[in-house]
């Protein structure tokens, strides 16, 4: 993929409706392409050791509860940090090294929960892999605009979203492998591969194609494709004007009921497992169901950023109806086999939300200067659910183990979102500007 370089007559020609995204002017494909290489090492780098940590600790006899404090810890620090990481990514030009230190620092939380079974250092391990995640999620989400720009921004997203799910797929095979049959802390090969691959692509974008101004999301409609050597030149927008943007808040709070009721139900699914079939393998089956979920995740997040016929707006509510439907399935097939539709199911809601989240988020605040902030705010709102998801799952377990009870409140939860993300499009004052017409994806 290459950038093409707008000729200095064509400023007066007409803009086409949807420029080619991956031809903004703005960055070399060489650093486009290196993104969604990194993208794909990262997805194994950025939550650390994910549904796999709740498995090996229901493995090592670690009480419900505590379980249930540990996953909660790591969620409620990232809810912590996401706001001050949002508005860090709109304010350092240090985004590359944000990126390598928190990366290693994931890597290093995730070692120790292998290391101690100390209440205190598992807690602290997820905190620190929080923090850092969240960090993580706003350099990359502030990388991607600033080298994409807003016209390129749904291409770049879903490319990065689908090479994602791809490293997410190869990363769970492995690791999977490896907990089977060397042992859970062999994972942590895998994780080091997979830093080690993304610190590589991360030094491969070049610091001279990152636009950060765009990248905060200072480009007004229709501004021109040039670099802006100084971050500082577009004022953003008040903090009172900011906090008074409805939709924001009202898409934030849908995010927030989404992931309340998403979030648990992969490791609860496994942790069943593990907890009624002794000998059933849940740490092989995490890793199924990571595989499944991430195999149907590529085509979608594709199709999203692709949709010459739908606006982002239908994906949401497709991802938001797709959820109870899982919760019920979970809780109606008591065996692993439950995982192969339940993942189908998670591929599908969170590929199109994954993808759709942060071109909302920019749609709502298009030219307010603070993008990465507001996304950083709904990444917030999104980790409260998440956060507390687990905490209320396993409370639902007990030491009786209702499980089927525990799928069906998740279930619930989800549901809730679908009218209040109607309000945020009712506040938005439209339904969304006409879909886009993006090209094919480059080879």
């Amino acid at each position: 993929m290459t950038a093409a370089h707008t000729a200095p007559g064509a400023l007066s020609a007409p803009t086409p409706a949807v420029p080619p995204p991956a031809r903004t002017g703005v960055a070399a494909g060489a650093s486009l392409t290196a993104l969604a290489w990194m993208a794909f090492f990262m997805a194994d780098v950025r939550d650390g050791l994910g549904p796999f940590l709740a498995t090996y600790l229901q493995t090592q006899r670690i009480d419900q509860t505590m379980i249930g404090i540990v996953l909660s810890a790591g969620g409620l620090a990232a809810m912590a940090a996401t706001p001050l990481a949002g508005a860090l990514a709109d304010r350092t030009r240090a985004k590359r090294a944000l990126v390598a230190v928190c990366a290693l620092a994931v890597l290093g939380a995730s070692a120790v929960a292998f290391l101690t079974r100390s209440p205190s250092l598992l807690v602290l391990s997820q905190v620190l892999t929080g923090a850092a995640g969240a960090v993580l999620a706003a350099a990359l989400a502030a990388l991607t605009l600033g080298l994409a720009r807003s016209a390129g921004l749904r291409h770049q997203t879903g490319r990065n979203e689908a090479y994602s799910h791809a490293g997410n797929i190869v990363s769970a095979l492995g690791a999977a492998a490896f907990a089977h049959w060397m042992g859970a802390p062999w994972m942590l090969v895998v994780m080091t591969a997979m830093a080690v691959g993304a610190l590589a692509c991360l030094r491969a974008i070049r610091p001279d194609d990152i636009d950060h101004v765009a990248a905060r999301g200072a480009e007004a409609d229709g501004a021109k494709p040039s670099l802006s050597s100084h971050p500082e030149a577009v004022a953003p927008e008040g903090f009172r004007a900011f906090l008074g943007h409805r939709a924001l808040w009202c898409f934030g709070l849908a995010c927030a009921l989404f992931h309340l009721g998403n979030a648990s139900m992969l490791p609860l699914l496994n942790q069943r497992l593990a907890a009624t079939v002794p000998d059933s393998s849940p740490l092989l089956w995490t890793g199924v169901a990571i595989v499944v979920a991430q195999l149907t995740m590529v085509p979608v997040a594709l199709w999203v950023s692709r949709s010459r016929r739908w606006d982002l707006q239908v994906f949401v509510y497709i991802a938001i109806l797709a959820l109870p439907v899982r919760g019920v399935i979970a809780w109606a097939i008591p065996d692993a086999w439950a995982n192969i539709p339940v993942q189908v199911l998670d591929g599908l809601a969170a590929g199109a939300l994954g993808v759709a989240t942060p071109l909302m988020v920019e749609r709502y605040v298009r030219g307010s200067g603070r993008y990465n902030t507001a996304l950083g705010l709904v990444m917030t709102l999104q980790g409260v659910g998440a956060a507390l998801s687990p905490a209320v799952a396993n409370s639902v377990v007990g030491a009786q183990g209702h499980f089927g009870l525990a799928f069906a409140v998740l279930a619930g939860c989800a549901v809730l979102a679908l009218p209040v993300f109607w309000l945020a499009q009712r506040a938005a004052g439209h339904s969304g500007p006409a879909p886009a017409q993006p090209p094919a994806l480059p080879a």
